[in-house]
């Protein structure tokens, strides 16, 4: 298991290395080979990204608990996705409430982000960076979801009236062509439009997180001061 030691890098084992390898053999008769070796690789891949983007622990880890919101949101999107389209499939394009409201949804999701980041003490970048990965995440995702879904029950969903003006007037040699066109601008749009908007969105959420912290301090403070 020390061979797995080396996948750290050099300033980290400095600084931690006789911690892990006393650790380690700690371990070694609770875990099983194949689990500690994997931890010892997982940790060595956050020790690299750490040091290559200068970040601190609580920012990686904030960044870490972005993505898992981003994947429970990806899930929660493509359940209402799958409704509007292919159990409750409708011909006319009446799905501007839904559309709002998942929107909105979402940029709830990324202020949480930024507060959760703040709350477990992720600074000013690790706040943004980890808006920025859910954000993105989100919106790449949700493309997946729709070419999977707009491929495999395509002849539910051309028949909405959007999907067929849109095929008359594009020239395109198929709706199935159409579609997948189509999804691949839309990949590009909403991976950079979420990520920016998760940046801004978890830094507002890392400031009112901050605002509430501040205010609760100073009530403390005024209730403990003598009169």
């Amino acid at each position: 298991m020390k061979g797995f030691l080396r996948l750290y890098p050099a300033r980290w084992r400095e600084r931690y290395g006789d911690e892990l390898a006393q650790l380690v053999h700690d371990l070694r008769g609770s875990r099983s080979g194949p689990a500690l070796a994997w931890d010892l690789v997982r940790g060595a891949l956050d020790a690299h990204i750490q040091q290559r983007f200068d970040m601190q622990t609580a920012d990686w880890k904030a960044t870490r608990r972005g993505a898992l919101i981003a994947g429970l949101v990806w899930l929660a999107l493509s359940v209402e996705i799958f409704l509007s389209n292919v159990t409750f499939p409708s011909k006319v394009d009446d799905d501007t409430v839904s559309v709002v409201v998942s929107y909105l949804c979402v940029f709830a999701m990324l202020v949480i982000v930024g507060v959760l980041a703040a709350r477990n003490g992720a600074g000013p970048r690790g706040q943004a960076v980890a808006g920025a990965v859910a954000g993105m995440l989100i919106g790449l995702f949700t493309i997946v979801t729709f070419a999977i879904i707009d491929n495999v029950w395509l002849d539910v969903v051309s028949q909405q009236q959007t999907k067929i003006d849109g095929y008359a007037a594009s020239g395109a040699t198929s709706m199935r062509a159409f579609i997948n066109q189509g999804l691949i601008g839309a990949a590009v749009f909403l991976t950079i439009a979420f990520g920016t908007f998760g940046a801004l969105l978890a830094r507002v959420g890392g400031a009112v997180q901050a605002f509430r912290a501040g205010g609760g301090s100073a009530k403390r403070g005024g209730m403990s001061a003598p009169g």
